[in-house]
Parts: structure tokens; C-alpha cells; sequence
């Protein structure tokens, strides 16, 4: 879900992608999201704080991952 509205705060590049949290209920479609830099896993462990974007050019992370995401 590559999001070329955004802006790498870092690098300001556009090349955004949201950070994909949880386990993956489709391993065919997760690989290929990845592959394709749709998403970035952010892994199984769900926390508060975790980031929402990650630039797919320079790896920064950003934003605060919405509580709804999770559902």
C-alpha cells in the first residue's frame, strides 16, 4: 500500500509504504506485498508506539500505527 503522497521526512523521497503489524493471515499475499514494496513487515509484536510509515528508499520509520489497524 504505497502511499506516494507522503514525504521521507528524511530523505524526502515518496517511495512511502505502511507497515504491515501482525501475523499475516494470507503468507501468498504478504510475500508478495513485500516484494513488490506495497507493505514492509513490521512483525508479530503489536505495541502502543509502534511506527505507521516506512520510507522504502532510506528504511526511516514514522508515525504512530492506528489502534484500528489491529481489527
Amino acid at each position: 500500500m504505497i502511499n506516494n503522497n507522503l514525504t521521507c521526512p528524511q530523505c524526502n523521497k515518496n517511495n512511502v509504504a505502511v507497515i504491515f503489524w501482525g501475523y499475516p493471515g494470507n503468507m501468498d499475499w504478504y510475500l508478495q506485498a513485500i516484494k513488490n514494496k506495497e507493505i514492509v513487515p513490521g512483525g508479530c509484536l503489536i505495541g502502543n508506539d509502534d511506527s505507521k510509515w516506512e520510507c522504502t528508499d532510506c528504511h526511516w520509520q514514522w508515525g504512530t500505527r492506528d489502534e484500528d489497524e489491529d481489527e
